[in-house]
């Protein structure tokens, strides 16, 4: 799985303005699934797996269909004949060729043969290239394909019929992902005889791309620097020229481009390969030839093509978001009254010379830049972690949406000045003495201290943008993380060439804080964004669980930005410290609570379920509820899910049955008029069939209240029957 992203991914999340309305487009373009590593810090905050996916269900649709499938019905000894896996894919969906492109993940056949039986490498019909939101390119299948393998068995065959099995694994995308895998099995000798499944066997065996070129054409690379060249030679003139790579794991290559009779491609962030499989693919007079290929460099490096490998408005792009959320940076409240103290400061010191003047500012400048490259480098350290763990899934991961989430409310509320971030005077204690000194290399470290003594107004910016930073590939990181210290640098290095210039800079004011306060809703805007794809991946339950998390973090923030600050005396930081404990632990418990599954097999009730419970003559309980009825789930949880009902549950072989009125069910409203009610809860309990009533227990209850009614019902039955 690919650990990095192309240059198409650079998007401009980087600080304040700009980095909000870019976040946006990330998210959206991220609901793509993307094999790519996660930062260890987010990577350790969620454990498990995608959604689960085995059903492939959306909205009442089969996503993907798998069939094995063989090209005969009866095999003799050493015969060899074919063998795959039909996948009949939902319109508008796709999975993914041998090498998925930027998202996405390979689809995998496991084959399950019986002992002596060969099976020969997978045969990859030619997919389809497309571009999705956000710039990605995938490679994939729509609609149906198989993927099949030659198999030899063996001399000796056993009587009877022979079973093959075989697992696969894929994921399926269209604006979600959902992973899939079944479990397949073909039954062959069993009394059929002759061939099968011959057309879809020829079409598909027709599109494999065939080993090395054909007659007359020739396929070689020549280095040119960072970047593959593939030419083609012998083609028709004029033809549409492509190459579809298979790169080692763990490799990103650009998007290829024609150019003339030549595909380029290059090592997104790393140097060429030395060597390169792929697909070639040569167009001409509406014929398509595929050919399969394994290249090394020859010959003398080829010229470098200009402007083919390197998308340059993404790249300008990103440097000019990242330049302007550093420019915001100066804005702040803990940024804006110092830049004059520093500009008096270098004029000061430089007297006479206002060219000395520029050199202390164009030192300082430097240490900014240093506290910005510090903050790339961990930055990729944490990123490269992820990839050699194998980490992956990201924006399809709810799980790490999830986290994204938490942070950016974090940080909205550290911006709306809930709480505030804090820098330690004993940690800073060393790089202060270094700042105190005189000359340039005072200058530098005044500089770094400047940048780390701001963090409490720039690390919503910064943090945001550390966090989608895990998806790019590390010189982008680099260039994102340069750009915004150059962008913050820039006020300093025009200032000390033109001091004068101080006075037209904005006075110190309350407009800061508003300012501040108005970026905190454009988080809160990414936030509504983020929601909704923790929504699109998980549904109601998942939107829940976010709302929670959102909710403990605000009231931890209120904690931490109400009694423990810098002022704050021991024992309150004490006392929050114990608060912010208890707040996790209730949490945690009333989570561990809630979602903890019933210990009671309910069933789905219907008249036609209960008249079939009801004629076994087994006592029947019957619960009417609903989702939004908070009666309905405390009654469940303290009254009906107890080890005392479920025990007298399962010693009268009691039929429980759910109701869900959710929706508004003119069934359960039916039945719940007859008894009376206008709404749920309602608990009916049957106690021996139909020919007796049920006894109607009240809507608050208790287990007590359930267990004097079983013994209220099971006493009338019994006395009946004394009777008759």
């Amino acid at each position: 799985m690919n650990p990095l992203f192309p240059i198409r991914k650079l998007v401009t999340h980087c600080a304040s303005l700009a980095l909000c309305r870019a976040s946006l487009a990330l998210c959206r373009a991220s609901l793509a699934p993307r094999p790519a590593s996660l930062g260890l810090a987010i990577a350790l905050l969620m454990t498990g797996t995608v959604i689960s996916g085995r059903a492939q269900v959306v909205d009442g649709r089969q996503l993907v269909k798998a069939q094995l499938v063989a090209d005969t019905q009866h095999i003799e000894p050493g015969q060899k004949f074919r063998l795959g896996v039909l996948y009949t894919i939902e319109p508008k969906w796709h999975i993914y060729w041998q090498y998925a492109g930027d998202a996405g993940i390979p689809t995998q056949i496991d084959w399950q043969l019986p002992p002596g039986f060969q099976a020969g490498p997978l045969q990859w019909p030619l997919p389809t290239r497309e571009q999705e939101p956000g710039g990605l390119e995938v490679f994939d299948y729509n609609n149906e394909v198989l993927l099949f393998t030659e198999v030899q068995a063996p001399q000796q065959l056993p009587a009877g019929p022979i079973e093959l099995a075989a697992k696969s694994n894929w994921l399926v995308c269209e604006r979600q992902c959902v992973p899939g895998d079944a479990q397949l099995s073909l039954k062959l000798n069993d009394g059929a005889q002759g061939p099968a499944n011959q057309d879809i066997f020829t079409k598909y065996s027709a599109s494999v791309p065939k080993p090395g070129a054909p007659a007359g054409y020739s396929v070689s690379m020549k280095p040119s620097d960072s970047q593959m060249v593939v030419e083609f030679a012998g083609v028709p003139q004029g033809s549409r020229l492509d190459f579809f790579p298979v790169p080692p794991e763990n490799v990103v290559l650009n998007h290829g481009k024609q150019a003339g009779n030549s595909v380029v491609l290059s090592v997104d962030g790393g140097a060429a390969l030395d060597r390169l499989k792929g697909v070639a693919v040569v167009e001409s007079n509406g014929k398509t030839d595929a050919f399969a290929v394994e290249l090394q460099p020859g010959g003398q490096p080829a010229a470098n093509v200009g402007g083919v490998s390197t998308d340059l408005v993404g790249v300008l792009q990103a440097v000019a978001f990242a330049l302007i959320g550093g420019l915001i940076l100066n804005v702040m409240p803990c940024v804006l009254p110092v830049i004059s103290l520093k500009i008096f400061g270098f004029v000061s010191e430089a007297g006479e010379r206002p060219d000395k003047a520029f050199k202390l500012a164009l030192v300082f400048s430097a240490g900014i830049l240093g506290c910005f490259a510090v903050l790339a480098a961990i930055v990729t350290f944490f990123r490269a972690i992820g990839a050699q763990v194998g980490w992956g899934f990201q924006f399809q991961d709810y799980r790490f949406v999830l986290a994204i989430a938490c942070l950016v409310f974090a940080f909205a509320l550290n911006l709306f000045g809930v709480f505030e971030l804090t820098v330690s005077a004993r940690a800073t204690g060393g790089l202060a003495k270094l700042a105190a000194g005189g000359g340039y290399g005072g200058a530098f470290f005044q500089g770094a201290f400047a940048t780390i003594l701001a963090t409490p107004c720039t690390a919503p910016f910064l943090g945001t943008a550390s966090a989608f930073a895990f998806t790019q590939p590390a010189w982008a990181t680099f260039l994102i993380f340069f750009s915004i210290g150059i962008g913050m640098a820039l006020p300093y290095l025009l200032l000390a060439v033109q001091p004068k210039w101080l006075r037209y800079l904005p006075k110190p004011g309350e407009w800061m804080v508003r300012l501040k306060q108005l970026l905190g809703f454009l988080l809160l805007a990414t936030l509504l964004w983020l929601s909704w794809i923790v929504g699109r991946l998980r549904g109601v339950d998942g939107m829940v669980e976010l709302g929670g998390l959102l909710l403990i973090i605000g009231l931890l923030a209120w904690i931490k930005g109400s009694f423990w600050t810098p002022v704050s005396s021991v024992r309150s930081r004490v006392l929050a410290a114990m608060s912010m404990v208890a707040v996790l632990v209730v949490a945690i418990g009333s989570y561990l609570f809630v979602t903890a599954p019933s210990g009671l097999s309910w069933q789905a009730f219907s008249q036609q379920s209960l008249d079939k419970a009801l004629q076994s003559g087994r006592p029947v309980f019957v619960d009417f509820t609903a989702d939004w009825c908070i009666t309905c789930k405390a009654n469940e949880r303290f009254a009906l899910d107890t080890s005392a009902v479920r025990e007298a549950f399962a010693q009268n072989q009691v039929v429980v049955l759910r109701a869900d009125w959710t929706h508004g069910d003119p069934e359960i409203t039916q039945i719940l008029k007859e008894h009376g009610r206008a709404g749920v809860p309602m608990y009916l309990f049957y106690p021996g069939g139909k020919d007796h009533p049920p006894v109607v227990l009240p809507e608050l209850i208790s287990s007590q209240t359930v267990l004097d009614a079983m013994k209220t019902g099971s006493k009338t039955v019994a006395d009946a029957r004394k009777a008759s």
